[in-house]
């Protein structure tokens, strides 16, 4: 079926369809390294390790991340063009806030001698955090194709064309899906790596 500017609907769009296979992509990916440690602490009795506190703080920011952008998606659903750049910019910077922390929480790390090779537990820890900075990245110039010309439309006075747009409104709802999955992936990682220190 097509619309009158000859635009064809669907039930599902490819889009998102495609958005769901690339989750499932990042589920397999992160649950392979989580079953790989899970098996290696209980069936080859690897050693457990402490997490770093600024893993932990990170995760607080991570966190407030998921909610800067359902905040964003909320605005921009009310059509407040001030508040939807405002927590599109929050979500940003907030964002490159874990990036950074997360650099300076490796940083420590190594200031302490613990690298990937200090012990199978950290090797996990290295490779899972960096696989999930990259995703982090990743999910960046995605956000900057819909918070920039919504910025700049605003300062020219014609954002309100981008906000009755259904291909931007779509965007945005893909990438408030990839953020809250890799806040999510990042929060239960964390909470398998706590859970197993105690056993």
């Amino acid at each position: 079926m097509a619309t009158e500017t000859g635009e064809r609907r669907y039930s599902v769009h490819p889009s998102s369809m495609m958005m769901v296979l690339i989750l499932c992509g990042i589920t397999t990916l992160f649950g392979a390294l989580s079953l790989a440690y899970v098996y290696s602490r209980a069936g080859l009795g690897m050693f457990s390790i402490s997490i770093p506190w600024l893993f932990l703080v990170n995760t607080l920011v991570l966190a407030s991340t998921g909610w800067c952008i359902e905040h964003f998606r909320k605005y921009y659903h009310l059509r407040e063009e001030k508040l939807t750049i405002r927590w599109g910019f929050l979500t940003l910077g907030t964002t490159l806030l874990f990036l950074i922390m997360q650099g300076i929480a490796w940083h420590n790390l190594l200031t302490h001698q613990i690298t990937p090779g200090s012990s199978g537990g950290y090797g996990f820890l290295y490779a899972i955090s960096i696989l999930h900075f990259l995703h982090v990245s990743g999910g960046i110039p995605f956000l900057l194709r819909i918070l920039i010309p919504l910025a700049a439309a605003h300062r020219q006075g014609s954002a309100s064309l981008l906000f009755i747009d259904d291909h931007v409104r779509r965007k945005l709802r893909h990438v408030a899906w990839y953020w809250h999955f890799i806040d999510g992936v990042w929060i239960l990682l964390m909470g398998i790596f706590i859970i197993s220190s105690f056993f």
